[in-house]
């Protein structure tokens, strides 16, 4: 057998390392262990950012059901080890929105990214978007019409169908209240718009795509497919002047999932894009463009 055939995909070479282990380690040590032993090879730029990458979709999809548990920040054991180890989580976030750190940009730049109105998905200038950015306080952003906040937008399709909901009086921005939305997303906070934007890097940019995901809905099984489609603007509107959608497509598994924040969404459901067409106008303006360009591309049930 060639040492190629005896490698391991990342979560089989991590399992092995920590069972022979049997202690806590971080990615960096799995990936250094598992490389030295021959059971993982890798030609990537970032393995230790793969391993963590990897072992955190699993823990964050699998929950119990996953081999491994996070026993600190960066660092991860078997959940077989039992009360040996205590599993580690994150504290909640639990600074007001409006008191949040967001990502924004000179609003001068705004036709350096999105040449005209509407969903960009051609020539996008990662780069140039990223550096332009720098952070402030949400609700310091709200009343400065000279920058433009970065918001995720994630387009959600399952079995021809589109997510749809209706904006509780819950959420912060009072203009978007009781609007129904084809979309799901949040301003993007500084720690999470480089790996987002980081294609060059699927496995971190799925990981924190996938992340920012789960704040909104919590799903049965991770998504089938998850990719990045383009920028949204339109001016149209007060809110919409001032913000930038990042759009992902998103195709599930399954129609089993639950809102992440129970009371901010409500109405959730999934129906054909001509059935939300035809009561477009009851949807906030990012959304009938989307419906709209579902309509266009063909995308129709």
């Amino acid at each position: 057998m060639s040492k190629d055939d005896q490698s391991q995909t990342f979560l089989d070479a991590a399992h092995s390392v920590l069972s022979a282990e049997r202690q806590v380690l971080t990615a960096g040590e799995l990936v250094q262990l598992a490389v030295k032993q021959g059971l993982l090879i890798t030609t990537g730029k970032t393995p230790n950012k793969t391993m963590n990458a990897r072992l955190s979709i699993d823990i964050l999809h699998q929950r119990t059901r996953s081999r491994f548990m996070r026993t600190d920040s960066g660092q991860f054991g078997l959940r077989e080890w039992g009360e040996k180890i205590q599993e580690y989580i994150a504290p909640r976030r639990t600074v007001a929105l409006f008191d949040e750190d967001i990502l924004v940009f000179q609003k001068q730049l705004l036709r350096s990214f999105v040449p005209t109105d509407g969903l960009t998905t051609r020539k996008v200038d990662h780069h140039g978007l990223i550096t332009s950015c720098f952070s402030m306080r949400r609700r310091d952003a709200e009343i400065d019409y000279d920058v433009i906040q970065l918001v995720s937008v994630f387009f959600i399709r399952y079995d021809g169908k589109i997510l749809t909901h209706r904006r509780s009086k819950r959420l912060p921005e009072a203009r978007l209240h009781h609007a129904f939305s084809a979309f799901l997303g949040g301003h993007l906070n500084p720690q999470d718009v480089m790996p987002l934007f980081r294609f060059s890097d699927p496995d971190q940019a799925l990981y924190y795509i996938d992340r920012e995901l789960h704040e909104e809905l919590r799903l049965a099984h991770p998504p089938k497919t998850m990719s990045f489609r383009g920028l949204l603007y339109d001016p149209r509107t007060d809110v919409s002047t001032q913000h930038l959608g990042v759009v992902f497509d998103v195709e599930l598994f399954s129609d089993e999932f639950v809102v992440g924040e129970r009371g901010f969404l409500t109405d959730l459901k999934l129906e054909s894009v001509p059935h939300a067409r035809d009561r477009i106008s009851e949807f906030e303006n990012w959304s009938q463009l989307l419906i709209d360009e579902e309509i266009a591309d063909g995308n129709v049930r």
